[in-house]
């Protein structure tokens, strides 16, 4: 395959920066795009056989539909988003190239991603799935093949439903008025450790996680299951019936482990 040369928009910060920095790795030429950098997205396309959308999930739509109409169509358009549906979807719509939907299933943060999982959504092509597989294998990645529908099946489980479940604690914290500094005096190891994933959060990049709740189409069908468990629990407690909570938590257990 020619030399490779990749575009990231977005990429100044956050998985954009982290996938350019393991391209870079691979001996790829990467170069990125924000709103600050002189470099923009008509540079991006003229000068790269690769693009790479690593936005917000706000912003993917628009940038993709910037983007999309300018690649070749023995390029490769992917993105990085937590959605995988909806994006591929425009890919294809609004450009001739090989479009790859992509997300990796950790955070920019994480400084050793060994057998971390990548979920690969390939839409259109066979030309670049295979550079891409070998990229992520020769950095010890898990890859994983799946449709962007079952991608965000899964997404309104793993990712949106546990932070919607962060996001109910954090809330109801405030209101009951007890100071946090008074709650940490009588807080256990497993509830400091939930204390910082709500502050992340809270107060790192909350519109991060609502992009991913309110973007995440299977989303109503996960909170009806989770609105009835909790009315469920809740009669069970008020009723006294603590045997009939237990037997359902071992009931549920089975189905699990």
């Amino acid at each position: 395959m020619e030399h490779i040369n990749v575009g990231i928009i977005g990429g100044t910060k956050g998985m954009g920066h982290w996938f350019a920095g393991l391209l870079r790795k691979e001996g790829c030429t990467v170069h990125v795009c924000g709103r600050k950098t002189k470099l923009q997205i008509n540079d991006l396309a003229r000068l790269c056989n690769v693009v790479v959308v690593a936005v917000p999930i706000s912003a993917t739509a628009e940038i993709i539909k910037q983007v999309g109409p300018l690649l070749a169509k023995n390029a490769l358009l992917m993105d990085l988003t937590s959605l995988k549906k909806e994006p591929v979807k425009l890919m294809l719509k609004n450009s001739r190239a090989e479009v790859i939907g992509c997300h990796p299933l950790f955070g920019p943060q994480l400084k050793d991603v060994t057998r971390q999982n990548v979920i690969l959504c390939t839409a259109r092509g066979k030309k670049w799935q295979p550079w891409l597989k070998e990229v992520f294998k020769n950095n010890k990645l898990t890859v994983l093949e799946s449709t962007p529908e079952k991608h965000d099946k899964m997404m309104a489980i793993v990712q949106a439903l546990n932070h919607f479940n962060t996001i109910t604690l954090g809330l109801a914290l405030a209101k009951t008025n007890i100071p946090l500094a008074e709650i940490s005096k009588f807080s256990t190891p497993i509830f400091r450790t939930k204390l910082e994933i709500i502050k992340k959060i809270f107060t790192e990049s909350p519109e991060l996680y609502i992009d991913i709740i309110m973007g995440n189409l299977e989303m109503g069908k996960v909170l009806d299951i989770y609105e009835k468990e909790l009315k469920d629990i809740r009669q069970t407690i008020e009723s006294g019936g603590g045997t009939k909570l237990k037997e359902a938590i071992e009931k549920a257990a089975k189905k699990l482990f």
